[in-house]
């Protein structure tokens, strides 16, 4: 089995990703703003802790937010999030990573539309992937950390780094690299893999991929099943505390936005009597839903989280 290096997308190599299906030319970063989000760029599976944050304030994420134009999202330990594309593409993003969407567009013209955006991964790890539906989509999506550029005609990428320096593992497609210091490279085999050292040395290229790399890498950013994951069709609920106070449920729903947690109350009548009950929605499977309630059972000693599906 190979030794891993830390993979890319980071600042420590400062890269742009350029991913594009039937496009030409290149995205620049001064390409207007779409004003809405196109349809389909939603957050559709999270495995918490993450959150949103948008236009200056945070919300524990949870599927079915749009992301939108400067929205960023960021993910702690243990966490995933997957976000859909409208040309049926999917990001995926692992633990302790930090995620932004400058520009979402759709565009058209005389070919038809075109998704083009330009997004941020400033640190931690992530992946890229496309449909079969999505392979004959136009696209034009930069990834972009620092002043490289990596031209990405791919459809399987994946990537993260750390400190003793970067990788850039293509599963599938192309890629041209262009890199400060560096000639225009070409990666035209599907499952190799680059390396570089941090500060852009000690570069080495078309190293062969593993299925044993491709597990490991899977494993951290794909959500797990069973570990508490919320996704957009889960049936599951996670009710967490119930009160006569709209007070106290109001503290809890706080402290657990603040650990990654997203809660909702919902007033309920039991024997007569008007409760607020804290619940968390869109849980995947009974399986992950008692799994999430002896994750948020952590976050305050007043909650005794229970699992059920409603009727």
């Amino acid at each position: 089995m190979i030794k891993q290096p830390s993979l890319v997308l980071a600042a420590a190599l400062g890269l742009t990703l350029n991913l594009s299906a039937q496009a030409a030319g290149t995205l620049s970063a001064s390409t207007p703003a779409s004003s809405n989000p196109p349809v389909g760029s939603v957050v559709t599976a999270v495995q918490s802790p993450a959150w949103l944050v948008h236009a200056g304030s945070t919300a524990p994420l949870k599927p079915g937010m749009q992301v939108g134009d400067g929205d960023m999202l960021r993910t702690a330990s243990g966490g995933r999030v997957y976000i859909s594309l409208p040309e049926h593409s999917t990001v995926k993003l692992g633990e302790n990573t930090e995620f932004a969407t400058p520009t979402l567009q759709m565009a058209h013209d005389q070919q038809g539309s075109m998704f083009k955006s330009v997004l941020h991964v400033l640190k931690g790890v992530f992946r890229f992937t496309t449909s079969l539906i999505g392979k004959s989509e136009r696209r034009q999506v930069d990834i972009q950390v620092g002043t490289a550029t990596i031209g990405l005609r791919g459809t399987d990428v994946w990537g993260r780094a750390g400190t003793d320096g970067s990788l850039v593992a293509l599963l599938e497609g192309k890629i041209s690299m262009d890199m400060p210091g560096h000639a225009t490279m070409m990666m035209e085999q599907p499952m190799h893999y680059m390396t570089m050292a941090t500060g852009g040395t000690d570069m080495k290229m078309n190293m062969p991929v593993t299925q044993d790399n491709v597990a490991d890498w899977a494993a951290q950013t794909d959500v797990a099943a069973g570990s508490g994951v919320l996704t957009d069709d889960g049936k599951w609920v996670v009710a967490l505390v119930s009160s006569t106070s709209d007070a106290d449920t109001a503290r809890l729903m706080k402290k657990l936005a603040d650990a990654g947690y997203p809660s909702e109350d919902v007033e309920v009548t039991v024997k007569g009597k008007q409760w607020h009950r804290l619940v968390i929605r869109q849980v995947a499977s009974l399986e992950d839903a008692k799994a999430l309630a002896d994750k948020v059972a952590k976050v305050s000693p007043l909650m005794s989280p229970w699992p059920y599906q409603p009727k």
